[in-house]
């Protein structure tokens, strides 16, 4: 589902539970349904309450095979497994992937029971009481996106006004974007403000209240530049252009509340209609928290940096005299050692060395040493590093390079550790007896270098951030590690003035790529 789709399917479920009076039993079982019918849905259940925390009412979906045994899943579930967890933790819960998680308990091998696959649990809550939960479970491994989460949340919240007959809608005509906007605008877990095209606010939902400190009246009188204060984010003078297009803009900014203090936030804004009304929605998203999580990650590089690089140089100048002390010793066993520390400190002084780049670069600093270069001593050097890494794991490395590729002009140490890097990232998600290839073609006014691999393939829905900080792809039997070489990757490549990318399906292996300009920018880009 797209976002469009989303908000029109919560529409419709609240038009289903307030067009005609239900019994609490109705409301679970046609909410569920409706879960089952648009996410496909295969295993789902709801649950309420009593005050005591006994189950009041219990509903599974229709398709469930094998009654009796089913109550005695979700049971189990409720007594030592997610539902319990989300009863009593007030909170909604994902389980990625139920076959290697703690949380999910061990469960009889039997064709009903779901053994893999990922799970959700929803609570339907209101002032600090849990009236119930929601628990979906789905055959695919982290089915359960942030965006579907939302709206599960979202229905939730509808679903327990119409059990506490909160709102009566059967005395009016719904209005399907009326009603969108009480059930997903007043309810919304985020700030949302209204405005004219104008700019002055028109409404604001009550965490936008609470966000900013202000009454409804007081923040009605003001208008959204007293919010995003000039200067604090890209809108420029024309600033409402094109949103009055109807293109949708996301940037940051900060958000000043009303005793001054500031807030970095992300707003996400875009034209709607509203009551026949052209208005623009803006969605503030608190960004403090992630704010002093880079900032610890950024502590955390230069404490590396800082503390390992000085005893790494002393480990690294020990073991190449103890080569000297060796180099006339026969003993190929103890040779094999040796080799496979120094390559290991190697592994470690570029890991140093990509941390302290990528600090460096995230704060726009000029860190590049250009040099005239030849690409096949670039790649050659790569090859070096990774070639005992690829004996190893029994993995052929393969080269389609042209016998001529133009000098270029970069950082060339910073360039052999994107090309080792994506060599390395090949192999590691390359099963035993695989293949990975690399590429290189001369293009009029840049370079291309690729790096094929026939491993299980990147899922198209994480493919736009497999570039970010700490990002990796989070499938069965993944290989370890924190996400930061593809990272450093796309910083060196971009501040040289290249791009880069990966095409990938599932099952089918991954090309990454990346381009050089053959003419250096004048100066390094920012990034």
């Amino acid at each position: 589902m797209n976002e469009r789709q989303r908000l029109e399917w919560v529409c419709k479920i609240t038009g289903e539970l307030f067009a005609q009076d239900l019994s609490t039993e109705k409301i679970l079982r046609t909410v569920l349904s409706m879960i089952g019918e648009a996410l496909e849905i295969e295993h789902g259940c709801m649950l309420t309450f009593n005050n005591n925390g006994t189950v009041d009412e219990g509903v599974m979906l229709s398709t469930e095979a094998n009654a009796e045994s089913m109550r005695n899943f979700w049971n189990l579930l409720l007594t030592r497994g997610l539902i319990g967890y989300v009863y009593h933790g007030h909170r909604t819960i994902v389980i990625r992937d139920i076959a290697h998680d703690p949380r999910w308990p061990q469960l009889p091998t039997a064709p009903h029971i779901p053994q893999s696959g990922s799970a959700v649990g929803i609570p339907l809550k209101k002032n600090g009481r849990n009236y119930g939960v929601i628990t979906l479970i789905h055959p695919v491994v982290d089915y359960f996106s942030d965006e579907i989460v939302h709206m599960l949340e979202a229905v939730a919240d509808i679903n327990l006004a119409a059990m506490r007959g909160i709102i009566n809608i059967n005395s009016r005509v719904i209005n399907y974007k009326e009603t969108r906007y009480h059930a997903l605008f007043e309810h919304a877990i985020v700030p949302i403000i209204l405005t004219n095209l104008d700019g002055l606010v028109i409404d604001a939902n009550q965490q936008a209240l609470q966000f900013l400190g202000y009454t409804r009246d007081e923040l009605l009188r003001e208008r959204i530049t007293s919010i995003h204060r000039l200067g604090t984010g890209p809108i420029g003078q024309d600033r409402y252009a094109s949103l009055r297009r109807g293109d949708a803009v996301e940037f940051r900014s900060t958000a000043w509340k009303l005793n001054g203090d500031p807030i970095p936030v992300t707003v996400r804004a875009r034209r709607i209609t509203m009551q026949e009304q052209d208005v623009i929605e803006w969605v503030e998203q608190d960004m403090s928290r992630q704010i002093e999580a880079e900032q610890l990650r950024n502590d955390l590089t230069a404490m590396i940096y800082h503390d390992l690089r000085g005893p790494l140089h002393t480990v690294q100048s020990s073991l190449s005299a103890l080569a000297r002390q060796l180099a006339n010793y026969d003993d190929d066993n103890l040779a094999d050692i040796l080799q496979v520390a120094v390559r290991s400190s190697r592994q470690l002084s570029r890991l140093i060395n990509n941390l302290l780049d990528m600090q460096r670069l995230e704060e726009g600093k000029a860190v590049l040493k250009r040099k005239q270069t030849s690409l096949h001593y670039i790649i050659a050097r790569a090859i070096e590093l990774v070639q005992p890494m690829a004996a190893e794991a029994e993995i052929k490395l393969a080269f389609n390079l042209p016998n001529e590729l133009p000098m270029i002009e970069v950082d060339d140490n910073m360039i052999q550790r994107v090309v080792t890097n994506l060599l390395e990232n090949a192999i590691k998600y390359t099963p035993q007896k695989g293949r990975v290839t690399l590429y290189a073609e001369a293009f009029e006014d840049r370079i291309r270098i690729s790096v094929q691999d026939t491993g299980p393939g990147i899922p198209i829905h994480i493919q736009h951030e497999i570039f970010d900080k700490f990002s990796r792809v989070k499938t069965s039997g993944a290989v370890k590690g924190f996400g930061l070489g593809l990272a450093f990757c796309r910083l060196a490549v971009e501040a040289h003035g290249g791009e880069i990318w990966v095409e990938s399906k599932d099952d089918s292996g991954s090309t990454f790529s990346f381009t050089l300009p053959l003419k250096p920018l004048s100066q390094p880009v920012i990034v």
